[in-house]
């Protein structure tokens, strides 16, 4: 039976390697430091939630946490024939549409009032996002009231308003408006290519 030589025996005791005390202390500064780097990530990215809690009260940001269905109305009042619902569950960008409703950073406190946003107006054009929690009950149905012109958010028949911030007040009716235009294209080309099927 012969034994196997480790040819690179020499390398495992390399006389020139040595631990020293500055290298440990290094090694312990770049692992507080990754530790304190990511605690700062993790608090400067949470969702700070404390005015808009304020603002809309704990069961409609628990509406907009947990919701198990979304709706859109494009025209709330029903006076156009786009008044069908568009569903927006698992939807793309479902998931920072809830953020940006969460997030306090999302609006203009200078600009909360104690008004309501007037759906009925002539000049004031407004979508309403319906949410719904149909299995476990956790919270009422809420609706939320969206005016594409000003950026206005409220609840529908609520007494309060608060404006999106500058970055929201243009973003969130486009993205609105682009979901009320493209689902029920959807909709018409899936029942089309259903129809050429059959």
């Amino acid at each position: 039976m012969t034994s196997q030589i480790d040819h690179h025996v020499d390398k495992y005791n390399d006389p020139r390697v040595s631990i020293s005390l500055r290298g440990i202390l290094l090694g312990l500064f770049v692992f507080v430091f990754a530790i304190g780097g990511a605690a700062l990530s993790i608090w400067a990215r949470r969702t700070r939630l404390e005015k808009t809690t304020e603002f809309w009260g704990p069961e409609i940001i628990l509406a907009f946490q947990l919701a198990e269905e979304i709706e859109l109305i494009p025209d709330p009042q029903g006076e156009t024939s786009e008044t069908e619902p568009v569903r927006l569950t698992g939807m793309p960008g479902l998931g920072h549409l809830r953020h940006a409703f969460l997030d306090e950073r999302s609006y203009d406190w200078e600009s909360a009032e104690d008004q309501s946003i007037d759906s009925k107006a002539d000049d004031v054009e407004v979508m309403c996002l319906r949410f719904t929690d149909p299995t476990a009950h956790r919270f009422p149905d809420t609706q939320i009231l969206v005016d594409m012109q000003q950026g206005w958010v409220g609840v529908d028949d609520g007494n309060r308003r608060v404006r999106l911030n500058e970055r929201f007040r243009d973003a969130m009716p486009n993205f609105l408006k682009q979901i009320a235009d493209f689902e029920p294209m959807r909709v018409e080309n899936r029942e089309a290519r259903r129809a050429a099927q059959e």
